[in-house]
Formats: structure tokens, C-alpha cells, sequence
């Protein structure tokens, strides 16, 4: 059992359902319950075939083997792993077999968004695709890139929610496209953003990350990934008036990655 044990035994007390904060010795900590699993010889070889697919045809390569092996305690190791790699994510300060406590490193990214100005808001988001770029151009990838998930206090940021297990074995590239779409999928309409801002700004968040990660491997990703999502598009159009926003912010990305990307083709 690493760590201050009167520590562990404060989170343990506080800890009522999967993650939360509390204080300790008047310091604010966040405790969260370890909640990785091994996938059965049934769902992993289901697993393994889907990813497959999407790794030959999105890709063009086949799976990689995954760099640390599924478990309970899967978010607690690669959290280790990125902080000794220097990447901005908190410090597990303490650990058992059921949860870890973590700094409490900030407030989440979209709350923080919510609240800014336009030009500040513009200025942030900025940042954060210049950092993901940075983050993918390490050989890293998150696999929870939401900003929600980028906590933010001063001028300071930290990645957190690394649960992901079964995406360990995508190509890198591919893993980091799934990254840059979860980044860029929930910011069209979110909070104060109207769809002109939405459309004006997610080319600029795209060119802000590619500034920072020039791989073309990404990008080509993307670019197979693109006529999926135009069929989509088309299959989702009908329901656009039962939906409050979600098909609205998909059609502003993917509309998004035909300008940046390239010409729509006439078919």
C-alpha cells in the first residue's frame, strides 16, 4: 500500500462514489476508485477484432502491442508512466488495491471555457490544441482529450481520466486522430459559442495543433476517416430536429475537416 497511509485512510472515508475531492490536513486532494478491468477471453478477442479493422482500414497498418496490460490499476500505472515521461499529469501521491489520491490540480477545462470572454476564450482554446499538439508529438496519446479532462489552475494545465485500456493497442496515429476529434467534437455550440464562432474558430484550433504535431500519419488518419463521417452526416440529417446539439456540433466538425483536409469530392 505506497503512500501515507492516514492519507489513504482519509480517502477512503470521504470516497462515496467513483471519484471525488476532500481535505486533508488542510490540503484538497482527489481520491478515485480504481476501476480498471481485464477484459475476458471473449470480449477481448472482440475487442481485438474491431480495433483491428479500424487500425488496417484507418491506418493502414495492424495493432501494436500494448505498452502496459489491462487491470484494475491500468489508469494508476499510466498515469506513472506519462509523469516520469514529464508530461503534465498529477502525481498519484498514494495507492491500494482499491483507489489512488491524486493533486488536486485545477478546475476541468469547460467549466474555465464557459466562463471566459470571446478573445480569452479564443486565446485558451488555443492553447489547449497547441498542447494536445505538443502532447501527440511526445509519442504520447490520452484517449479522454474532451477539455474537460484538461484541468486548469493559473497558467498552469494537467491531463487527467487515462481509463482507456483497450486503445493501447491502435496505432499511434490513429490513437491521437481519436484524441484530436474528442478534443474538437465538444466545442461547436458549447456554453456561449453560436455556430458562427463554432465554424470560425475549429479550423484555427485544427491549424494550432498541427503547428505542433506536423506528423502527416495524423492527418492521413483523418483524411480516411472523413468519408465515414460524411455518411454519417447524411444518415443523421433526418434526426438533426430531435437532437438539441449533438448532430449540430458533428456536422460543424466534419464540415470543419473537409475545408482544413481538403475538397469535398463531387460523389
Amino acid at each position: 500500500m505506497p503512500g501515507d497511509t492516514a492519507l489513504l485512510a482519509a480517502a477512503h472515508q470521504s470516497l462515496k462514489g467513483t471519484v471525488g475531492s476532500f481535505v486533508f490536513q488542510d490540503r484538497t486532494y482527489v481520491a478515485k476508485r480504481l476501476t480498471g478491468r481485464s477484459p475476458g477471453r471473449l470480449r477481448e478477442a472482440w475487442q481485438s477484432l474491431l480495433l483491428g479493422i479500424a487500425a488496417r482500414y484507418l491506418a493502414g497498418v495492424p495493432l501494436r502491442p500494448a505498452a502496459l496490460p489491462p487491470g484494475r490499476d491500468y489508469e494508476r500505472r499510466r498515469l506513472q508512466f506519462l509523469l516520469a515521461a514529464g508530461q503534465p499529469v498529477p502525481p498519484v501521491l498514494a495507492w491500494d488495491a482499491e483507489l489512488m489520491v491524486l493533486v488536486h490540480a485545477g478546475q476541468d477545462g469547460f467549466k474555465v471555457m464557459r466562463r471566459l470572454p470571446r478573445a480569452e476564450r479564443t486565446r485558451l482554446l488555443l492553447r489547449l490544441a497547441a498542447e494536445l499538439g505538443d502532447f501527440h508529438a511526445a509519442g504520447h496519446w490520452h484517449g479522454g482529450a474532451q477539455i474537460k479532462n484538461v484541468l486548469i489552475h493559473e497558467d498552469r494545465t494537467c491531463r487527467i481520466d487515462f481509463e482507456e485500456a483497450a486503445l493501447e493497442r491502435l496505432p499511434l496515429p490513429l490513437a491521437q486522430a481519436y484524441d484530436l476529434i474528442l478534443f474538437l467534437n465538444i466545442i461547436p455550440l458549447a456554453g456561449p459559442l453560436d455556430e458562427a464562432e463554432s465554424r470560425e474558430l475549429l479550423p484555427k484550433l485544427l491549424q494550432a495543433y498541427f503547428a505542433h504535431q506536423p506528423d502527416r500519419a495524423v492527418r492521413q488518419c483523418l483524411e480516411r476517416i472523413l468519408p465515414w463521417a460524411r455518411r454519417l452526416r447524411r444518415l443523421a440529417r433526418p434526426f438533426r430536429r430531435l437532437s438539441r446539439k449533438s448532430i449540430r456540433r458533428a456536422e460543424i466538425l466534419i464540415d470543419c475537416l473537409e475545408h482544413c483536409l481538403g475538397p469535398r469530392p463531387d460523389a
